[in-house]
Order: structure tokens, then sequence, then C-alpha cells
């Protein structure tokens, strides 16, 4: 059976009818199979998104890349509007006075996107975007804004969705990318005292010292294995988000899985991030149990957001709707798939 393209699976999704050129303005190697890349977007256009949609992204003509793959906004759509900026910022524009004389330019940031692309050889349009960095940077993408799974939960009404109590949101892998999104603009409203609501993240990732030891770097320090929050994605940025008490009120459940754990018996079982907090995990794989306890007996009056590889989101899902089971109602369980 021949896999779909990202086009044939989203047939049905709502799409933007716009396309939208943008410009690939900074990489980041966030370990050597994910790159968070930067598109900065014209000061002459602007992109709406919600948060959690993705966009079918063009590659140049000369890629010869006959399809558009699909890749997750992993930023706030706030980010999408142009805003000031110092005038060291690396990536200004400088706006005239408005008699033109210059005379009381400022400098303002280009409003962006920020998409996180895992390597994938089989997709044409992931492989164009893991060429070398320097054939890349400064070069321009075409891009459509699609999707359903958002936040607010476009399934229920806005007084429900103004009554919600707590937001589980359920990640497998590269499944963080579209809820990353979602927790940033959610951090945004906690700032304003506009969302209160419990927030509760279950993250199952690829444990780091895993992918480590395959190049002999195994970053052992005097009490054992040292896992580092910069080599899972996005786990310092969410962490954040939960360290102001304006911002978001809940907290992260982490799970790393494919790790034998340290023989020595050191190994602590947390993740030290930059600013010296550490994330402390379980050495197993992520459990129905453990969604349905994060819910605990809020689920009237919570949403559960899960994203996925296949097996993952189904099993999940099908066990949180199942009236035998938790017995969700289905309105308050979102999925996305993550192939």
């Amino acid at each position: 059976m021949t896999k779909q393209s990202h086009i044939e699976r989203t047939a049905n999704e709502p799409r933007d009818p716009s396309l939208h050129t943008i410009t690939i303005s900074c990489i980041t190697e966030v370990t050597p199979t994910i790159r968070l890349f930067r598109l900065d977007i014209s000061p002459n256009d602007s992109i709406k998104f919600l948060p959690g949609q993705w966009v079918d992204l063009y590659p140049p003509a000369n890629a010869n890349v006959p399809k558009p793959g699909g890749f997750t906004i992993t930023s706030s759509p706030s980010l999408a509007q142009p805003s000031s900026s110092p005038p060291h910022h690396p990536a200004t524009i400088l706006a005239r006075s408005p008699d033109g004389s210059g005379n009381q330019a400022q400098h303002v940031q280009h409003g962006y996107i920020e998409l996180a692309i895992q390597a994938s050889p089989l997709n044409p349009a992931a492989a164009y975007l893991f060429r070398p960095t320097p054939q890349l940077l400064h070069t321009q993408v075409r891009v459509r804004i699609g999707g359903s799974f958002t936040f607010p939960p476009p399934s229920l009404s806005e007084h429900v969705n103004a009554s919600l109590r707590k937001v589980v949101f359920v990640a497998g892998g590269m499944g963080i990318n579209p809820l990353m999104s979602m927790l940033s603009w959610l951090g945004e409203q906690g700032d304003d005292g506009r969302f209160d609501a419990e927030v509760r993240v279950l993250y199952s990732v690829k444990d780091p010292r895993g992918m480590n030891s395959s190049n002999g770097n195994d970053n052992v320090d005097g009490d054992g294995v040292v896992r580092e929050g910069r080599e899972i994605l996005f786990l310092e940025r969410i962490v954040e988000l939960f360290k102001a008490p304006t911002r978001l009120k809940g907290g992260l459940r982490l799970f790393l899985t494919g790790s034998e754990g340290d023989r020595s018996g050191n190994d602590k079982n947390v993740v030290k991030c930059a600013d010296g907090v550490e994330v402390p995990f379980m050495r197993r794989r992520m459990a129905v149990k453990d969604v349905e306890e994060a819910l605990g007996c809020d689920k009237e009056d919570a949403v559960a957001y899960v994203c996925g590889v296949p097996a993952m989101t189904d099993e999940f899902v099908q066990a949180l709707v199942s009236p035998g089971g938790f017995g969700m109602d289905e309105k308050r369980v979102l999925f996305e798939k993550w192939w």
C-alpha cells in the first residue's frame, strides 16, 4: 500500500486559500534529526492562524518537489505580527517616519512563524529542508495555512470554553508541535489574566541519552548521567511557561523511553535545564492511566488534546471516550495523528 502524501491525508481539512511567500531566516539544530526553523513574514504581508494549525509548505520550483509537505506551526499566532525590537536585533527592518525622512526611524521586528521539522528522507519537502544550512538560509518558500486541531476547542461553544477548569495536553514525540503553539498562546492569555484553567502536560519522548550514546557522548558527571533540557524539543520552553505564577498553573510530567538507565545506580531521573531547574521523569512509556489521572474528577469541565503516532493516539482517544472506560464526552477529546 502506497503511503499517502500530506495533501492526500488532509484533503478534507479546512485550508486558507492564500499562499504566502516567507523567508528562512534562522535554522537551529535541536538534535541531529530535528531542526527548528524561523520563517520571516514580509512586512507587506500578514499571516493569521489559530494555535495548533499547520502549513502546506512548497519548496522553490527549482527544488523539484512535486507536492507540498505538511508541517505544524509551533509558535504563537501573536509572533506572526510585527513588533518593536532593539536596534541590534538581527531580524529587523528600518521603518521610516511618516514624512519619509527616516529621522525618527524605529526598528520593527518581522512577524514570523516557527516550524520544528524532523528528518525524513522519504518525505521530499522534509528532505529539502535538511539540505546544508547555508543552502537554505535567506531563501524563500511558500506556505498555506490549514487544519482544524486548534485551541480553543472548535467542538465546544464559546460559553463552554470560557468555563473550562482543566486542559490536558498529551504528546508523543513530535506530537508536541501543535501543543507547543497552544501552550505558548495560553501563556500569553495567562499573562493578561484571561485564562485561569489548570494546564497539565504529559510528554513522552526518546531519552536523549540514547541519542547521545550513538556518538560516544554519554554526558556523564559525578552524579551519573546528565540529560540536558536543550536536547529535548521544547522542554525548556514548557518549563518556563509554568515558572511564572501569572502565566500557566498546573504542571508537566515527562516520560523518557528507550533508556536502560545508569548501571552505576547514580542516575537521578532528572533532566537539567539551562536555568538550573531539574525536571523529573518517568523511565517508561506514557500509559492511558497517566492521562486519566491528569484529568481526574474534572472530566466534565475539561478538555484533552492528544497528538502522537497513530497507534498511540488511537489507543488513548478510544480509552478516554469509551462508555465502558473513562467515559469522556467525545467533543472534549481532540486529537491529531503525527505520521
